[in-house]
């Protein structure tokens, strides 16, 4: 058994459950049909009585690598040797998934198709059709593999279940047809030299089982029978259902004889071997309610391989390509009118009854074998016929029907001489087919057609149609080159009546259809092809006419757009003119392009970029020496040297400045070579400045618009860009809501950390200084500043400064920190600081759980957010540096001095100072904190004062309002304006420099 390469990587699996369910869901089905249960019980006792399986009685059922074949029988009561056979189901999958088929090779086909072997039946005068009497089991299996073709079987309902192992091929197995026809091949060439017919029949004449064969005289005919039946001895075999046409009987019928007055099936064709034709029984459905589903259904039934009635089936097919057309669904019911024309066709497939078709399309010993081909198309369908012509000295009717072959036109509207065409190929193709399975002499190859233009394409080259037409002809040409092509009237065209199609009633007695025309000898017309036809003259290929003409600017807009390198340009140009001079002058010059050769190159470049773009003024130059008044060059007084070059005459002639600083040539504003020489300088001054790229360009070239062609250069510069990359911004963010809305202090706030800072802990110099940090806590509504000492980066040194905070500031509700991918510093104190704000652990969690605090942290990459307590981070270091600079400290010196920083902090002013004599105050973050600004001086003492003046709880009332109301109107007016970022722009998208 052949197995696939990857075999080793699947595993089958168990199957022994599925079997036994399987065995046990057949034994119901024969505990109700007692004449099937007898059947199947007699034909595997015969199976194992023949010695093609045999009982396991050791099979491990628990560790089992093998496969377990469920089976179910098929009842065949028209069958006359088997009634009933059991069949085997090796695509039942197991518990992996897999099937023993799924693992199986199927192997290649051996023998000729259908078509084929009952074309090549229809050559003998005697002709006889066998069976192999069961060919699988005659084949043994490698007993290595039989554990894979195990079943279940038990005699009784109430029996015990029995293993047995098949010894030989098992139809139901995916390689079981390769098996048994490459057996019969290697059978065939091993007994060639005993055995030259037989092996012959058997390599060319069987179709799996089934041996349809013959010979030309009746000693041929009994030397074959002999041969054949001896050769299947050899290799355990043996003929039964032997049919014949020949007339005698007992001797020629040693083998299981089917009976003289039989009509055998074979190959899905009906034969009765007595009046040695064909015969045709059709099964059509007794519904009155049709859909397109049995509509396809019926068609499936008209089984005719060799096209014997291609008419009937071809009109069969169109009726299918009308439903299509007109868009009938599967399930849909067919229209009244559309379903009483298929139950019209329906009811004169009876007819075929009475059809017989001769299977012998042969004379005896003919003079001359001629084979005829018609092919013809309509709108609808389109086919080949094929007739094989016996030329002897009698006058009979020596012509028959040998095959056909029709197919319906696309549902895509196709033109009638392109369906005439694809019937010639087919027809082409068929012929080809036929020849092939005959292995007879013709004599002749006559093929027609009715179409002058299909056949006027036929002899045409191919290279001079069109595509769909020029691949068809070509095809054809392939196939027939050696045989006649010629024209035929439609009326003598019997392909006709496949492209048209007829009812079954009609083709019974159509003689036309089943001998061909009266006359083959004077079927050729000479009708010749009108050349003007437009069908034939729409498939040739048009010819454009195509006038060359020189262009002498070509070369230069083609060179330039190879490179954007000015230098590789000026090698390119020499180069080919060196190329030039070499074709001119025989030079043998070689290496790189030379200075002088460089020099010209350039020369060329500017003179054609000049001429291109400044042509009228260097016509006006050379006409009368001067500009024209509205040129945009009369500026720079321009003049041209002695090379044509485009100069500036300017105001410099009398300088000592090199010619070139003093008349620099011209160049366009827009045009790729400037654009390229401004690269070119830009790229040898590494990568300088527009404003000294402009300056150095000028020493030779004079660019139009020349700034601003400087600067698009180095803005577009890649390079310049990733020196100097501009960060993108978008439009500035509203102000948050804690920002804006009054509060109390220090409710909502932000924290950050500075450090670390060193402190001596005694004053001894050579105790080392300790590291400490300052935790700064800002307001987010009033820019009020609280200052704390923190001794180390620990959560309980956070904690107890959050403690310390709420202890003098009170409770905070929100407090926002920075996000650690903010940082970018790389020291182990920054690190840990980092870590401490975003990783919070879990005492510092229940910390503000219990505190009913909320921590947030701001997005990241994303430091304006923070910018708040960055601004107080900077003013705090601000004061620190400029009193305590490199003093070390101790800690109640650096606790006074931090204090002392926070009192300046909460004393500056919050909005601008104004030059109006009225506001005297300012308003402060110490206004919130304690009425006044921090550092303000002592106000005289209030006590003494009469209390009608004014309540005292409405005059603190009052002044908190006061600041209040001085917070709302100037502090917030101030944050209105944005200060940058304050335009919206698009996002960055693919393409973009970042």
């Amino acid at each position: 058994m052949p197995f696939k390469p990857e075999i080793e990587k699947l595993s089958l699996g168990d199957s022994y459950q599925m079997a036994s369910k399987r065995l046990d869901n057949l034994w119901k089905r024969l505990n109700r049909d007692p004449t099937m249960k007898f059947l199947y019980s007699e034909f595997l006792r015969e199976y194992k009585n023949l010695n093609h399986m045999e009982e396991i009685t050791n099979c491990n059922l628990s560790n089992d690598d093998g496969y377990f074949l469920p089976h179910q029988g098929v009842l065949r009561p028209s069958s006359i040797t088997t009634k009933l056979r059991v069949v085997f189901d090796a695509s039942a999958k197991t518990t992996t998934g897999y099937s023993l088929n799924a693992l199986l090779c199927a192997g290649g086909v051996l023998q000729d198709d259908l078509f084929s072997i009952l074309t090549r039946f229809r050559k003998h005068q005697y002709a006889f059709t066998a069976d192999i009497s069961k060919m699988f089991r005659q084949i043994e299996i490698n007993p290595s593999q039989r554990k894979y073709q195990k079943i279940l079987w038990k005699e009784g309902p109430e029996e015990n279940v029995k293993v047995f192992a098949l010894k030989t091929v098992t139809y139901g197995t995916t390689s079981a047809p390769f098996l048994a026809t490459r057996t019969l091949q290697q059978l065939a060439k091993d007994e060639r030299e005993n055995f030259p017919i037989a092996s012959k029949v058997l390599l060319e004449d069987f179709y799996m089982d089934d041996c349809l064969s013959g010979a030309s005289d009746i000693n041929q005919f009994m030397a074959l029978k002999k041969e054949l039946g001896e050769l299947l001895l050899r290799g355990g075999m043996t003929l039964h259902k032997w049919c014949s046409s020949a007339s005698s009987e007992s001797d020629l019928y040693p083998f299981n004889y089917c009976g003289k007055q039989s009509t055998v099936k074979t190959l899905g064709m009906m034969w009765n071997n007595c009046e040695d034709a064909f015969l045709f029984d059709i099964s059509t459905s007794s519904t009155t309610e049709f859909t397109k589903r049995d509509v396809l259904s019926q068609i499936a039934r008209l089984f005719d391989p060799l096209g014997l009635l291609g008419p009937v089936i071809s009109k069969a097919k169109i009726f299918l390509l009308r439903l299509w057309l007109l868009q009938i669904d599967w399930s849909q019911k067919l229209p009244s009118d559309i379903a009483q024309e298929w139950s019209s066709f329906i009811a004169s497939l009876s007819y075929v009854k009475n059809i017989k078709i001769p299977r012998f399309v042969l004379r005896p010993n003919p003079k001359e074998i001629i084979l005829h081909g018609f092919s013809d198309a309509s709108e609808k369908a389109y086919g080949a016929v094929i007739y094989l012509q016996s030329v002897c000295d009698s006058s009979d009717n020596n012509t028959f029907l040998l095959c056909s072959k029709s197919r319906v036109a696309p549902i895509k509207s196709v033109t009638i001489p392109r369906l005439e065409l694809a019937a010639c190929l087919l027809l082409a193709q068929l012929t080809r087919k036929v020849l092939n399975a005959l292995k007879l002499k013709i004599d002749q190859v006559l093929l027609r057609t009715d179409s002058t233009i299909a056949l006027s394409w036929i002899d045409t080259p191919p290279h001079l149609l069109k595509t769909f037409v020029s691949n068809r002809v070509a095809q054809k040409q392939e196939l027939t080159k050696e045989y006649h092509w010629s024209h035929i009237t439609s009326k003598n065209n019997p392909a006709d009546l496949l492209s048209r199609g007829i009812d079954a009633q009609f083709l019974a007695n159509n003689q036309f259809w089943f001998q061909g025309p009266d006359s083959f000898n004077s079927l050729n017309s000479e009708t010749e092809l009108n050349q003007s036809d437009k069908n034939y003259l729409s498939e040739f290929k048009s010819k454009d006419l195509v006038c060359l003409t020189v262009k002498t600017s070509a070369l230069f807009d083609d060179v330039i757009c190879i490179s954007n390198n000015f230098q590789k340009l000026i090698r390119i140009i020499s180069l080919i003119f060196r190329f030039i001079n070499k074709c001119k002058k025989n030079s043998k010059e070689c290496g790189a392009p030379s200075k002088t050769e460089r020099q010209n190159a350039e020369i060329y470049i500017l003179r054609e970029v000049q001429a291109r773009t400044f042509g009228n003024e260097i016509h006006s130059l050379e006409q009368c020496g001067n500009v024209t008044p509205n040129s945009r060059l009369k500026s720079l007084s321009p003049f041209l040297d002695s090379q044509g070059i485009l100069r500036v005459g300017g105001r410099l002639r009398n300088s000592i400045l090199p010619y070139n600083s003093k008349h620099p040539i011209l160049l366009p504003a827009k045009h790729k070579v400037t654009d390229m020489i401004i690269q070119y300088y830009h790229k040898i001054q590494f990568h300088s400045g527009s404003q000294a790229l402009l300056y150095n360009i000028r020493q030779k070239f004079w660019p139009l618009n020349g700034r601003n062609l400087c600067r698009k250069i180095v803005h577009s510069c890649v390079t310049c860009f990733i020196a100097n990359p501009k960060i993108s911004s978008q439009k500035m963010g509203d102000l948050p809501e804690d920002r804006v809305n009054p509060n109390f202090v220090f409710n909502s706030v932000g924290i950050d950390f500075a450090g670390p800072f060193y402190i001596k802990t005694k004053l001894r110099k050579r105790d080392p200084p300790t590291k400490i940090y300052v935790c700064i806590i800002i307001c987010l509504s009033t820019k009020a500043i609280h200052l704390e000492l923190v001794s180390d980066l620990s959560s309980e040194a956070l904690i107890a400064a959050l403690k310390r905070f709420m202890a003098r500031r009170g409770k905070c509700r929100k407090i926002l920190s920075d996000n650690a991918t903010n940082f970018v510093g790389t020291k182990n104190e920054i690190n840990r600081l980092f870590k401490l704000m975003e990783q919070q652990d879990a005492l510092f969690q229940n910390f503000l759980s219990e505190e009913e605090i909320t921590w947030s942290h701001i997005p990241p990459r994303a430091p304006y957010h923070g910018g708040l307590w960055e601004v107080g981070v900077k003013s705090f270091k601000f004061y620190f540096k400029r009193v305590v600079s490199n003093t070390c400290l101790t800690y109640e010196e650096f606790l006074t001095i931090l204090i002392q920083i926070e009192g300046l902090l909460n004393s500056r002013p919050l909005t601008p100072l104004s030059s109006e004599v009225e506001d005297l105050e300012i308003l402060t973050p110490g206004h919130f904190l304690i009425g006044r600004p921090i550092t303000a001086i002592p106000e005289p003492l209030m006590v003494e004062l009469n209390d009608n003046r004014l309540n005292r709880w409405q005059l603190l009332t009052k002044k908190v309002q006061t600041i209040w109301k001085h917070w709302s109107k100037n502090y917030l007016n101030n944050l209105q304006q944005r200060h940058k970022w304050m335009f919206k722009k698009d996002n960055i998208k693919i393409g973009d420099m970042v």
